[in-house]
C-alpha cells in the first residue's frame, strides 16, 4: 500500500515546470485584457465564513463546501465561489468607489463536485464583475467581453450559449412547489431529460399553459432567430414576454457588434447558482464539451450584505480553457529567445550587465552554473536558442542552437 505521504488528494494536482509557465501566460493574457478592458483588480480571501453564504446557497450546496473550524469555534469554509466574497468586499467597503464599478480577479475556488468522475475540487478562476449598471447594456459587455478574452487567449471554436432564467422563475413562483419536487423539475431540465421532466409535471395540479411551457423550454436551445421565433408561440404572460424580450434584445446588440457568429441561445438554461436573476450564459468548446466559462445577472445577490446594486460578471475556469487551448494546438506566445551566458567567475560583473539588458526586450536569460563544455545537454533539456561565451579578455561568442 502505497503510503499518503506521497499521494496527493483526491482531486487535485501538481502542476509541473512547463504547465505552470503555460497556465502562468494564459492568466497574464486574461490580467491584462480585462484591466485594458477598464477593470480593476482584486483579490478575496481564501477563508470565508461559513454564515456569509445565504441559506438558500447552503441548502444547495453547502455539502460541497470545506468547512474547517478555527480557534475560536468559528466555522470557516474554503471560498467555494468568488462572486459572493466580491459581493460582501463591494457592500462593505466599496460603496464610496465610482460606479459603475468594475472589478477582476483570478483565484482558486474549492468545492467537492462529485456528480461526474475525474471531476476536480481545485478551479482556478479569471473573472470579471460589473456593478451599478441595471440596463442591458452591462450584459451586452460583458458577454462581449467573454467573447474578447476567449479569442484573446486563441480559443477556436466555441459558442457562448445564453439563456434567460426570469421565465422558469416566474412559473416556479407562481406554481410554489415544495423544494424537493422543484429540485427534480430543474435537473430533468438542465439535463434535457425531456421523459422525465414530462412525468413529473404531469404529475403536477397546475394549469395546461404552465406545463406546456415547462416541458418546451428545455427544448428551445441553438440558433437564435429560430429558437426565438419558437419562443414566441408559447402561452406567456406579460412577465414572461419581458423577459423574452430582454433576451432578444441583448442577442440583437451582440449580433450588430460583429460577434453574432459566437452565441446561440437555451431557454432550458438552469443556472447552477442560486442567486442568478436575469440573463445568463455559458461558453462551450467543441473539444471538450464542457462549460468553460459560465456568468450572469444577479441583482439581488448584494441586499444579503445591505446594499442595493445590480450587477452581472462571468468566470472562465482557467483549468478547462487550459486544456482546450492545448487540444487545440494552440501556442501561447513564447519570449523572444532563450540565453544561457557561459561566463568565469571574473567575468560575473559583466555577465550580469549584458543578462540584464536582454532581459528587458523580454528574453529569458540564465548565467551558466555548470563548467566550460559541460552546458551542453542542460542547453537541449532547456530548449536554450543560443549560448553567449564570455572569456577573460571580455570577448564574446555567440553559438546559436
Amino acid at each position: 500500500m502505497v503510503s499518503k505521504k506521497v499521494l496527493l488528494p483526491e482531486g487535485v494536482q501538481d502542476l509541473l515546470i512547463d504547465d505552470c509557465i503555460y497556465r502562468r501566460k494564459i492568466e497574464n493574457q486574461l490580467s491584462s485584457y480585462f484591466m485594458k478592458s477598464g477593470y480593476m483588480e482584486v483579490s478575496s480571501p481564501t477563508l470565508e465564513y461559513y454564515d456569509l453564504f445565504s441559506y438558500e446557497y447552503l441548502s444547495k450546496y453547502g455539502d460541497k463546501m470545506f468547512k474547517l473550524i478555527d480557534t475560536n469555534g468559528s466555522l470557516m469554509v474554503l471560498r467555494p465561489d468568488c462572486t459572493i466574497p466580491i459581493a460582501r468586499m463591494v457592500a462593505t467597503k466599496m460603496k464610496d468607489f465610482i460606479y459603475p464599478l468594475k472589478l477582476c480577479y483570478i483565484q482558486n475556488v474549492f468545492r467537492m463536485d462529485q456528480e461526474q468522475s475525474g471531476r476536480k475540487r481545485e478551479y482556478r478562476q479569471a473573472g470579471v464583475e460589473l456593478f451599478g449598471v441595471e440596463s442591458l447594456n452591462a450584459d451586452v459587455e460583458v458577454i462581449i467581453t467573454a467573447i474578447e478574452s476567449l479569442l484573446e487567449l486563441g480559443l477556436k471554436d466555441f459558442q457562448i450559449e445564453i439563456g434567460q432564467i426570469k421565465i422558469i422563475k416566474h412559473l416556479l413562483r407562481n406554481i410554489n412547489l415544495p423544494e424537493e419536487k422543484e429540485e427534480k423539475i430543474l435537473l430533468a431540465m438542465a439535463n434535457k431529460n425531456l421523459i422525465l421532466l414530462e412525468r413529473e409535471v404531469d404529475a403536477l395540479e397546475i394549469d395546461e399553459a404552465t406545463a406546456i411551457i415547462l416541458k418546451k423550454l428545455p427544448t428551445l436551445f441553438g440558433d437564435v432567430d429560430k429558437v426565438l421565433e419558437e419562443v414566441e408561440l408559447l402561452p406567456l404572460n406579460k412577465d414572461m414576454k419581458a423577459a423574452v424580450v430582454e433576451l432578444k434584445s441583448v442577442c440583437n446588440i451582440i449580433k450588430e457588434c460583429g460577434y453574432g457568429s459566437f452565441i446561440t441561445v437555451d431557454f432550458g438554461m438552469v443556472a447552477h447558482l442560486g442567486y442568478y436573476t436575469g440573463i445568463t450564459f455559458k461558453g462551450y468548446t467543441k473539444e471538450l464539451g464542457a462549460v468553460v466559462l459560465s456568468g450572469g445577472r444577479y441583482n439581488k445577490l448584494m441586499e444579503t450584505y445591505g446594499m442595493e446594486c445590480p450587477a452581472t460578471g462571468f468566470a472562465i475556469i482557467v483549468n478547462k480553457v487550459t486544456k482546450a487551448l492545448k487540444l487545440q494546438g494552440c501556442q501561447v506566445k513564447k519570449a523572444e529567445k532563450h540565453y544561457l551566458i557561459v561566463a568565469p567567475q571574473s567575468k560575473y560583473k559583466e555577465a550580469f550587465q549584458l543578462s540584464a539588458e536582454l532581459r528587458k526586450s523580454g528574453n529569458i536569460v540564465e548565467i551558466s552554473l555548470l563548467d566550460k563544455g559541460e552546458e551542453g545537454d542542460y542547453c537541449s533539456r532547456r530548449n536554450v536558442d543560443e549560448v553567449i561565451y564570455i572569456d577573460h579578455e571580455d570577448k564574446k561568442l555567440v553559438e546559436a542552437l
